[in-house]
């Protein structure tokens, strides 16, 4: 027995990291999101980036997917897949909207879900995303920025008109909201109105 214990101790070690090891459910689409129907399992968790990188990039706390193998499951991961749940929580993809390989985390859910992450850096996107007209050429962007997804998946940057629309038929909201005059950096005034907007709606 005593010969057979090195190896019953590393088959027990092994078996114990296995079980330990952080997973996640990869949500391919929204509409998989939406049905809570995960249809991915990834072997690994979301990793914040440090708090240095968060300084220099004005306070973006995206994650991503470390030593991910094989390069298949790491290419899906970061520019196919919706989003993924780790841990209770939900990360969204920002590659589909912003062509940037990273994860953001949500914020808020219910009729409108919010999060924080980077402002999308190419042509079309910004378009897309209401951070320029659909004529005007490519701004440089900085830093970190709110975005609203809608009940059909649609991402937007949120910005204070943009709030106020989504918020208009809430009329005490409505006069609240004009009496703050926000502007575009209190992003987290304007999900605070977001948060009790969808409180009206459950």
């Amino acid at each position: 027995m005593i010969k057979y214990f090195p190896l019953i101790l590393a088959f027990a070690l092994a078996s114990t990291h296995a079980f330990s090891q952080s997973t996640s459910k990869g949500f391919r689409s929204y509409d998989e999101y939406l049905n809570k129907a995960p249809s991915l399992n990834i072997p690994y968790s979301p990793i914040q980036r440090t708090e240095g990188n968060v300084f220099m990039t004005g306070g973006i706390q995206n994650y991503y997917f470390k030593k991910v193998k094989p390069k298949e499951l790491k290419n899906r991961i970061d520019t196919e897949l919706w989003g993924v749940e780790s841990d209770g929580m939900i990360y969204i993809n920002s590659y589909p909207y912003s062509k940037i390989k990273r994860y953001n985390k949500i914020e808020g859910f219910g009729f409108y879900t919010y999060f924080i992450g980077e402002p999308a850096r190419t042509l079309d996107e910004q378009r897309e995303l209401g951070i320029i007209g659909p004529n005007d050429p490519l701004i440089q962007v900085c830093c970190q920025t709110g975005y609203v997804m809608f009940n059909d998946g649609l991402v937007k940057q949120l910005n204070p008109e943009l709030c106020k629309e989504m918020i208009s038929d809430n009329q005490d909201l409505l006069e609240e909201f004009e009496k703050a005059n926000l502007e575009m950096e209190d992003v987290y005034e304007m999900f605070d109105f977001l948060k009790r907007y969808n409180s009206s709606k459950e």
